[in-house]
């Protein structure tokens, strides 16, 4: 038998290879590992708002386009796919994520376009099949619930 753990230690696997049929293969132990680590994300923020800061109904989101979005996305993105908790650790994790976009005011068409992108960036980045299957539905949620988090 071979027990393998995920980064976090939450998820335990077991392998038993002599079962007939079965093969022990070796797997990225995250969808992180599996979308191409800090270089993954980077490459899937990059793509993201290379779609948003072409757009003039998104610009008005974002206070000042020359700070580090891009960075700082990565840095979710890493730690919601499994990776290191450099988001949390650097910038304070989820509740900072809800607490930027508390004042925007998102709108419909703003969201929609949100979810569009980063379906659009998720193919530019080429994420794996598997990476966006998981990912999909969180878009959705996360973009419906920033923006009810807007309106409060």
């Amino acid at each position: 038998m071979h027990l393998l753990t995920a980064e976090s230690g939450s998820v335990w696997w077991y392998i038993y290879p002599e079962q007939k049929g079965c093969e022990l293969t070796t797997m990225p132990e995250t969808l992180y590992d599996l979308a191409g680590g800090a270089e993954g994300m980077q490459r899937l923020a990059a793509a993201f708002y290379g779609y948003v800061f072409d757009d003039p109904l998104m610009l008005p989101l974002f206070h000042d386009l020359n700070e580090d979005h891009v960075g700082r996305m990565a840095l979710w993105l890493g730690e919601f796919f499994g990776g290191p908790f450099e988001h949390t650790k650097q910038r304070g994790g989820f509740r900072t994520v809800v607490a930027v976009h508390e004042p925007l005011s998102i709108s419909d068409a703003q969201r929609d376009r949100w979810i569009n992108y980063m379906m659009a960036a998720c193919e530019d980045a080429n994420m794996p099949e598997e990476v966006v299957a998981f990912f999909t539905p969180f878009i959705y949620s996360g973009a419906l619930a920033a923006q009810r988090n807007s309106r409060r």
